[in-house]
């Protein structure tokens, strides 16, 4: 049976390909935000999110699935205050389930995620940039809502056709042939294929779930970070080891600059692994393997 969702963010990489996917099982698509969504929504209503609640439509009951946030890389507490407002309008916008796209930012960057449990997201530790931090501080707003039922999501590292972030930043960043990383490039990362987010989207919306829960979102297939940009960027790519002590200073001297940042250190320089099984319980729901390969396609003519 057709129904209605809502979508916010739709102009986005993920909002978009979740607008697409919603659209493929036979959804009427409302996307809301400043700018059209990717994807062909049935309807677009034009809201600044930023701007705060009153200024929101009413949707009644409708289901939302929520991806609009800022991103950037280092601290800004101008962006800690929008994303805020952020969700406070999308949850202004129904009174329906609401599945909102966190991030593993949540957890805590200085030490390994290690097959980490949604738990382990306590925010009692050193934020390295503001993205986290308002991320964890969004899915607190959705707790204290006290919806019937809602489900964050939190993927690692979301890649796939179309991407404008994160597979620009690999080719970046290995121009040279040769790329830096901690532990020369061996940490264990498990990647989150879009359509596989996309795919946990639509399982969140259709699954059982009384109150709010949090699940981890990946492939099931972690591959060394290393081993990814190589596939990625398909020539010869020389990954050397620099001590994480190392690569801390550089990053606290560049600022951000050619992608080096202590965020970046320490997401690519440790392992970052998460536990999907409380996913598939659940919701019903499994990744599809295959991140190696996927990666490859995505290599520029």
């Amino acid at each position: 049976m057709t129904s209605t969702v809502a979508v916010t963010g739709g102009s986005g990489f993920v909002g978009g390909r979740v607008i697409s996917a919603l659209k493929r099982e036979g959804h009427h698509v409302v996307d809301l935000g400043r700018r059209p969504g990717r994807g062909g929504a049935d309807e677009h209503a034009h809201v600044d999110l930023a701007a705060g609640r009153a200024r929101v439509p009413r949707l009644g009951d409708v289901p939302l699935v929520h991806c609009a946030a800022e991103v950037r890389d280092g601290f800004d507490r101008g962006m800690f205050d929008r994303n805020s407002r952020i969700m406070e309008s999308a949850l202004a916008l129904t009174t329906g389930r609401v599945v909102h796209v966190s991030s593993s930012s949540v957890y805590d960057l200085a030490r390994p995620s290690v097959r980490a449990q949604p738990a382990e997201a306590t925010g009692r530790y050193r934020w390295f940039g503001t993205y986290g931090e308002s991320k964890f501080a969004n899915e607190g707003q959705l707790v204290a809502a006290r919806r019937a039922s809602a489900v964050i999501l939190r993927p690692h590292a979301v890649y796939g056709s179309g991407d404008t972030t994160l597979l620009p930043r690999v080719l970046r960043a290995s121009r040279y042939g040769v790329l830096p990383l901690p532990l020369g490039g061996r940490a264990p990362h498990a990647l989150t294929w879009v359509d596989n987010l996309a795919a946990a989207v639509l399982a969140a919306l259709r699954a059982d779930v009384d109150g709010t829960h949090a699940v981890n979102v990946t492939d099931d297939d972690p591959v060394p970070i290393g081993d990814a940009f190589r596939a990625v960027v398909g020539r010869p790519l020389r990954v050397v080891h620099v001590p994480m002590r190392t690569a801390r200073h550089v990053a606290a001297v560049a600022r951000g600059r050619s992608g080096i940042s202590p965020y970046s250190v320490r997401q690519l320089g440790l392992e970052r692994t998460y536990d999907v099984g409380g996913t598939e319980e659940l919701l019903g729901w499994a990744p599809e393997p295959g991140t190696l390969a996927r990666l490859a396609a995505l290599r520029p003519s």
